[in-house]
Protein backbone atom coordinates (compact mmCIF):
# COMPACT_ATOMS: atom_id res chain seq x y z
CA UNK A 1 0.00 0.00 0.00
CA UNK A 2 1.60 3.56 -1.21
CA UNK A 3 1.88 6.11 1.50
CA UNK A 4 0.67 9.26 1.50
CA UNK A 5 2.96 12.00 3.43
CA UNK A 6 1.46 15.10 4.43
CA UNK A 7 3.65 18.54 4.88
CA UNK A 8 1.43 21.38 6.41
CA UNK A 9 1.82 24.88 6.13
CA UNK A 10 3.07 28.04 8.50
CA UNK A 11 1.21 27.78 11.99
CA UNK A 12 -0.81 24.36 11.23
CA UNK A 13 0.47 20.94 12.49
CA UNK A 14 -1.14 17.09 12.46
CA UNK A 15 -4.47 18.38 12.86
CA UNK A 16 -4.52 20.54 9.43
CA UNK A 17 -7.84 20.45 7.48
CA UNK A 18 -6.56 19.63 4.25
CA UNK A 19 -4.76 16.47 5.73
CA UNK A 20 -8.17 15.43 7.57
CA UNK A 21 -9.78 16.08 4.01
CA UNK A 22 -7.00 13.84 2.25
CA UNK A 23 -7.77 11.01 4.98
CA UNK A 24 -11.77 11.32 5.02
CA UNK A 25 -11.95 11.11 1.31
CA UNK A 26 -9.51 8.51 0.38
CA UNK A 27 -10.09 6.46 3.45
CA UNK A 28 -8.30 3.10 3.54
CA UNK A 29 -6.65 4.02 -0.14
CA UNK A 30 -3.54 4.61 1.44
CA UNK A 31 -1.53 4.25 4.71
CA UNK A 32 -0.90 8.01 6.01
CA UNK A 33 2.05 9.62 7.12
CA UNK A 34 2.96 13.41 7.88
CA UNK A 35 6.22 15.61 8.32
CA UNK A 36 5.29 18.22 11.51
CA UNK A 37 7.55 20.78 12.25
CA UNK A 38 7.63 24.58 13.73
CA UNK A 39 10.00 27.29 12.92
CA UNK A 40 12.67 26.39 15.39
CA UNK A 41 13.62 22.77 14.83
CA UNK A 42 16.06 21.55 11.90
CA UNK A 43 13.26 20.61 9.30
CA UNK A 44 16.39 20.04 6.82
CA UNK A 45 17.08 16.81 9.62
CA UNK A 46 13.38 15.89 9.74
CA UNK A 47 13.19 16.02 6.14
CA UNK A 48 16.77 13.51 6.01
CA UNK A 49 14.81 11.25 7.81
CA UNK A 50 12.05 11.08 6.24
CA UNK A 51 13.39 9.92 3.14
CA UNK A 52 15.58 7.52 4.55
CA UNK A 53 12.09 5.61 6.15
CA UNK A 54 11.11 5.81 2.43
CA UNK A 55 13.97 5.18 0.54
CA UNK A 56 12.77 3.15 -2.19
CA UNK A 57 9.51 3.26 -1.89
CA UNK A 58 6.51 4.94 -3.84
CA UNK A 59 5.04 7.43 -2.03
CA UNK A 60 2.46 10.43 -2.47
CA UNK A 61 3.64 13.93 -1.15
CA UNK A 62 1.65 17.05 -0.78
CA UNK A 63 2.39 19.84 1.35
CA UNK A 64 0.83 23.03 1.76
CA UNK A 65 1.97 26.65 2.00
CA UNK A 66 5.83 26.51 3.39
CA UNK A 67 5.07 23.01 3.32
CA UNK A 68 4.67 22.75 -0.16
CA UNK A 69 8.56 23.78 -0.12
CA UNK A 70 9.38 21.44 2.35
CA UNK A 71 7.46 18.43 0.11
CA UNK A 72 9.49 19.68 -2.75
CA UNK A 73 12.91 18.89 -1.00
CA UNK A 74 11.72 15.46 0.37
CA UNK A 75 11.08 14.20 -2.84
CA UNK A 76 13.81 15.36 -4.35
CA UNK A 77 15.96 13.57 -1.17
CA UNK A 78 13.77 10.50 -1.92
CA UNK A 79 14.07 10.28 -5.72
CA UNK A 80 18.21 10.54 -4.83
CA UNK A 81 17.49 7.02 -2.46
CA UNK A 82 15.93 5.12 -5.49
CA UNK A 83 11.87 6.24 -4.61
CA UNK A 84 9.08 7.65 -6.59
CA UNK A 85 6.62 10.37 -5.79
CA UNK A 86 3.90 11.94 -6.68
CA UNK A 87 3.98 14.94 -5.65
CA UNK A 88 0.66 17.84 -5.18
CA UNK A 89 1.78 21.68 -4.06
CA UNK A 90 -0.87 23.82 -2.67
CA UNK A 91 -0.65 27.36 -2.34
CA UNK A 92 2.85 26.66 -2.70
CA UNK A 93 5.91 28.74 -0.65
CA UNK A 94 8.68 28.11 -3.72
CA UNK A 95 10.52 31.25 -3.65
CA UNK A 96 10.50 33.87 -0.41
CA UNK A 97 10.69 36.59 -2.34
CA UNK A 98 7.02 36.08 -4.00
CA UNK A 99 5.33 36.58 -0.42
CA UNK A 100 3.09 39.42 -0.21
CA UNK A 101 1.81 39.59 3.21
CA UNK A 102 2.71 41.72 5.44
CA UNK A 103 3.00 39.88 8.92
CA UNK A 104 7.04 38.50 9.42
CA UNK A 105 7.89 35.43 8.53
CA UNK A 106 10.25 33.15 11.42
CA UNK A 107 13.32 34.30 10.26
CA UNK A 108 14.99 30.56 11.39
CA UNK A 109 12.67 29.25 8.45
CA UNK A 110 14.16 31.50 5.90
CA UNK A 111 17.79 29.26 5.50
CA UNK A 112 16.06 26.18 5.63
CA UNK A 113 13.33 27.11 2.31
CA UNK A 114 14.95 26.71 -1.43
CA UNK A 115 14.14 28.73 -4.05
CA UNK A 116 12.51 26.81 -6.36
CA UNK A 117 12.20 28.59 -9.72
CA UNK A 118 11.16 26.11 -12.29
CA UNK A 119 9.69 22.86 -9.76
CA UNK A 120 8.53 20.04 -12.56
CA UNK A 121 6.82 16.86 -12.17
CA UNK A 122 4.20 18.21 -9.90
CA UNK A 123 0.41 18.82 -9.51
CA UNK A 124 0.37 22.56 -8.27
CA UNK A 125 -3.28 24.06 -6.98
CA UNK A 126 -3.21 27.78 -6.30
CA UNK A 127 -5.08 30.97 -6.66
CA UNK A 128 -4.30 34.07 -8.43
CA UNK A 129 -5.94 35.59 -5.44
CA UNK A 130 -3.79 34.30 -3.04
CA UNK A 131 -3.52 37.02 -0.40
CA UNK A 132 0.06 35.74 0.98
CA UNK A 133 1.64 34.53 -2.09
CA UNK A 134 1.87 36.05 -5.52
CA UNK A 135 1.76 33.02 -7.11
CA UNK A 136 0.68 34.38 -10.86
CA UNK A 137 4.44 34.25 -11.52
CA UNK A 138 4.07 30.63 -11.13
CA UNK A 139 1.04 30.13 -13.01
CA UNK A 140 2.54 31.78 -16.04
CA UNK A 141 5.19 30.25 -15.88
CA UNK A 142 5.41 26.69 -18.76
CA UNK A 143 7.17 24.06 -16.59
CA UNK A 144 8.14 20.45 -16.86
CA UNK A 145 5.77 18.26 -16.49
CA UNK A 146 3.68 20.60 -14.19
CA UNK A 147 -0.28 20.20 -14.49
CA UNK A 148 -1.90 23.32 -12.92
CA UNK A 149 -5.22 23.27 -10.81
CA UNK A 150 -6.00 27.35 -11.14
CA UNK A 151 -8.74 27.87 -8.34
CA UNK A 152 -11.30 30.66 -7.45
CA UNK A 153 -10.19 30.71 -3.98
CA UNK A 154 -7.90 31.88 -1.43
CA UNK A 155 -3.84 31.32 0.10
CA UNK A 156 -6.25 28.59 2.41
CA UNK A 157 -8.04 27.00 -0.49
CA UNK A 158 -11.58 26.72 1.64
CA UNK A 159 -12.54 24.76 -1.14
CA UNK A 160 -10.17 22.06 -0.45
CA UNK A 161 -12.31 19.56 -0.23
CA UNK A 162 -14.11 19.89 -3.91
CA UNK A 163 -10.56 20.02 -5.30
CA UNK A 164 -10.29 16.26 -4.25
CA UNK A 165 -11.27 14.42 -7.11
CA UNK A 166 -8.63 15.85 -9.40
CA UNK A 167 -6.09 15.22 -7.01
CA UNK A 168 -7.27 11.46 -6.89
CA UNK A 169 -7.21 11.98 -10.98
CA UNK A 170 -3.62 13.28 -10.86
CA UNK A 171 -2.87 10.23 -8.41
CA UNK A 172 -3.93 7.47 -10.50
CA UNK A 173 -3.08 8.22 -13.83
Amino acid sequence: MKTLIYIHGLGSNRNSRKFQNLKEYFGNTFSYDFLEWVPDMNISDSIHQMALKYAGEDVILVGDSTGANFAYQLRESIRRLGGNTVLILTSPLLDINNRIADFDFPQELIPQLWKIENPEDALIIATRTDEILNQEILLDKKLNNVKFMEVNDGHRLESFHTYLPEIKKYIIT
